[in-house]
C-alpha cells in the first residue's frame, strides 16, 4: 500500500512535467523510427536469438572474442525455435552476469552504493519493525530487484567503449544538481522537489536531463554513444542518490508524514518514495529527455560536419554518398522541428508551473 501511495504522490506532484516527458518520449520514438527501418519478417523470421546474442557478444572484451564467435556458431547449428531462444538466453546471462563487469573503479563504486543501500534498508527494516507489515516485505523485494537491475544496466553500459567517461561525468552532474536543490539537508534529500522552489520540478526533471543529454552527446563520437552515455548518467546518479536518500530516511525517521501515520509507516512510505524518485524517475527522465537531447545534438553535429565537408570538397561524385547526405539533412530538419516543438512545450510548461 505504501508503494502505491508513493507512486500516486509522484504522479500528482507535477502533471505538466509528465506531459512533457510523454511528448519528448514521442519525439524520441519518431527519431528512432527514422533511423531503424522495420526488418523483413520473411528473411528475419528466426533472427531474434541471433540479434540478442550478437548484442551480448559485443560486451565481451577483445581477448574473449573467439568465445563469442563460438557461441554464435553453435547457435547457427540449433534448429528448434525454443531451443535457439533458450541457448541464446543462457549465453546472454553468462556474458552479463560473469566478470568482468566493466571498468573496475567505477563499477566497484556503484556496486558499493547498491550494497550500502541494501544494508541501510536492512537496518531500517529491523530497527523500525517494518517486518510486522506484510506489504513491507513486498516493497523490500521490489526495491532489491530494482537495485540489482540498475547494477546490471550500469555494468552493461560501462562495457561499451567511449561510454564510461561522459556517462559518469553526466551522472555526477545529475547527482550534484539534486543535492543542490536539496540544500544538502536530510529532509531535502528525501524530498528535494518539495524542499526547494517551485522551479525545482521542471529544473530537475527537464532542464538537467536536457543539459546532460547535450553534454554527453557533444563529448561522444557517435549518436549511439551519446544515447548510451545519457542512460548511464541516469542509472549511476540514481544509484548514488538512492544510497544517500536511504541514510537520510533513517536520519529523520522518515520525515514529515500524514496525521495518524506511525513512525514505521512513515519510514516505509519514505523508502518507497525515494526509490520511486531516484531508481525510477531519475533514470526515466534521462532515458527519455536526455536521450532525445543527445540524439538531436549528435544529429546536428553530424549534419554540420557533412555540410562543411561537402562544401569544401565540392559535389560528391558517388551517387550513394549524395543520397546519404540528403537523408542526413532530412533527419536534421526533422530534429530541428522536433526541437522547436519541444521548446514550445517547455515554455508553456514553465509558464503553467510559475503561475
Amino acid at each position: 500500500m505504501s508503494c502505491l501511495l508513493a507512486i500516486s504522490a509522484a504522479v500528482n506532484s507535477g502533471p505538466p512535467t509528465l506531459i512533457v516527458i510523454l511528448l519528448l518520449t514521442g519525439a524520441g520514438v519518431v527519431l528512432w523510427s527514422r533511423e531503424h527501418t522495420p526488418p523483413d519478417t520473411v528473411t528475419v523470421r528466426e533472427d531474434v536469438p541471433i540479434r540478442l546474442l550478437q548484442w551480448a557478444v559485443g560486451l565481451l572484451p577483445s581477448d574473449r572474442e573467439d568465445w563469442g564467435q563460438a557461441m554464435l556458431g553453435e547457435l547457427d547449428r540449433i534448429e528448434g525455435r525454443s531451443e535457439r531462444r533458450r541457448f541464446a538466453l543462457g549465453c546472454v546471462a553468462s556474458i552479463v552476469v560473469l566478470p568482468p563487469w566493466g571498468p573496475v573503479g567505477p563499477m566497484a563504486a556503484l556496486a558499493a552504493f547498491a550494497l550500502g543501500s541494501a544494508v541501510v534498508l536492512g537496518v531500517g527494516f529491523t530497527h523500525f519493525g517494518l517486518a510486522a507489515n506484510p506489504w513491507n516485505w513486498l516493497v523490500m523485494a521490489i526495491l532489491v530487484t530494482v537495485m540489482i537491475g540498475s547494477v546490471v544496466v550500469v555494468s552493461v553500459l560501462l562495457r561499451r567503449p567511449g561510454i564510461a567517461g561522459p556517462g559518469l561525468i553526466g551522472g555526477l552532474f545529475v547527482a550534484v544538481a539534486w543535492l543542490g536543490f536539496s540544500e544538502f539537508r536530510f529532509a531535502g534529500i528525501v524530498s528535494p522537489i518539495n524542499s526547494s522552489s517551485d522551479w525545482s520540478n521542471p529544473a530537475l526533471y527537464i532542464a538537467v536531463p536536457l543539459v546532460v543529454g547535450v553534454g554527453v552527446a557533444w563529448r561522444s563520437k557517435s549518436t549511439i554513444e551519446g544515447q548510451r552515455a545519457a542512460r548511464l548518467a541516469g542509472a549511476s546518479a540514481g544509484l548514488a542518490m538512492f544510497f544517500l536518500a536511504t541514510i537520510a530516511v533513517l536520519g529523520i525517521d522518515g520525515g514529515p508524514r500524514d496525521p495518524g501515520v506511525g513512525v514505521a509507516g512513515g519510514v516505509s512510505e519514505a523508502f518507497a518514495g525515494v526509490a520511486m524518485q531516484y531508481l525510477i524517475s531519475v533514470p526515466l527522465a534521462m532515458a527519455t529527455i536526455g536521450w532525445v537531447a543527445a540524439t538531436a545534438t549528435a544529429r546536428f553535429r553530424y549534419v554540420g560536419v557533412v555540410h562543411r565537408n561537402h562544401d569544401s570538397m565540392g559535389t560528391p561524385k558517388v551517387p550513394g554518398l549524395v543520397a546519404e547526405v540528403s537523408q542526413r539533412r532530412t533527419i536534421g530538419l526533422l530534429v530541428l522541428r522536433a526541437a522547436g516543438a519541444v521548446a514550445a512545450v517547455l515554455a508553456v510548461t514553465l509558464i503553467l508551473l510559475a503561475r
